[in-house]
């Protein structure tokens, strides 16, 4: 699996601060299990993968073997005992 990123969208996941292996972690994941959403009109695909302290969310779309990103976002999270 090849995940390709044009230059806006790899400026974007560098300023995110959102690393490759994540990106191809959340689509891996959604390939393999099929947990992603997909609309139609624009052909993509909205995957989200929750480690041990962020979700990550990634917009792609598939070109053959191979998946584009488009752009990606993630939240850190931390749950405390009450």
């Amino acid at each position: 699996m090849a995940v390709l990123k044009d230059e806006g969208a790899a400026a974007l996941l560098d300023q995110r601060h959102i690393l490759d292996a994540d990106v191809e972690a959340v689509i891996s994941n959604a390939e393999s299990t099929g947990e992603k959403l997909y609309d139609p009109g624009s052909g993509r695909f909205l995957a989200k993968l929750t480690t041990e302290n962020a979700t990550f969310y990634v917009e792609y779309s598939a070109s053959g073997d191979d998946f584009v990103v488009h752009t990606a976002y993630f939240h850190r999270s931390q749950f405390m005992d009450g």
